[in-house]
């Protein structure tokens, strides 16, 4: 990604407080000096725009029938693509309803399509590999997952274990990065980042 968007994008992160560093605990239960809200970033339409047609040219690059996403924040990342695109778009439910038909992929998904699954923070993998397994028992073909940012913690490893590729837009080492080299984060965050993509093994040093 362009050095001067990944810098932009950062720093709109940074002072919408989508993007805050301290003592956090994520979803897993694991503990992370920092956390990523990208549920902030379409109440600002000019930056939403910007990620949405950068989430376009990398999409551009991939062979897709059909545009997925899982609820909730991945959805909206993965609708406004689709309209943008003008793609079919279907989403896939963590759990049935349990009344009516009880899918769990809503949407119409023809057998075979091959489904592009786009999500916004990427960590573990987990929930977007839970999201691949239900469009492949519906007929779908799942390759490639996109996302907004990787938090490099697994997520690339486990998808590849299921023979799918992760393409980030950007990965929280470009964020700290380009913040760091700004001067809008010190050295002590930035290590505290780093740290903690290293202890899940990702990190690459420039």
């Amino acid at each position: 990604m362009h050095q001067d968007f990944t810098l932009e994008f950062a720093s709109f992160l940074l002072k919408s407080n989508a993007l805050r560093f301290g003592a956090f605990t994520l979803a897993s239960g694991k503990p992370s000096p920092y956390y990523i809200d990208l549920r902030m970033l379409p109440s600002f339409p000019e930056h939403f725009r910007l990620t949405v047609n950068a989430l376009k040219v990398a999409a551009g690059k991939m062979k897709f029938d059909v545009l997925a996403s899982v609820p909730t924040s991945g959805l909206v990342f993965g609708s406004a693509l689709a309209y943008e695109m003008s793609r079919p778009f279907v989403y896939v439910r963590k759990e049935s309803k349990g009344y009516g038909t009880s899918k769990l992929v809503e949407g119409h998904m023809p057998s075979g399509s091959r489904v592009l699954l786009v999500d916004d923070v990427a960590t573990t993998g987990t929930s977007v590999s839970n999201a691949i397994d239900v469009i492949r028992a519906n007929g779908g073909i799942v390759e490639d997952v996109l996302a907004v940012v990787s938090r490099m913690e697994g997520a690339e490893e486990k998808l590849k274990g299921s023979g799918v590729k992760l393409t980030a837009i950007m990965t929280i080492q470009d964020i700290v990065n380009s913040l760091h080299g700004a001067s809008l984060i010190d050295d002590a965050t930035l290590d505290s980042v780093i740290k903690q993509v290293a202890g899940s093994g990702e990190y690459e040093a420039d």
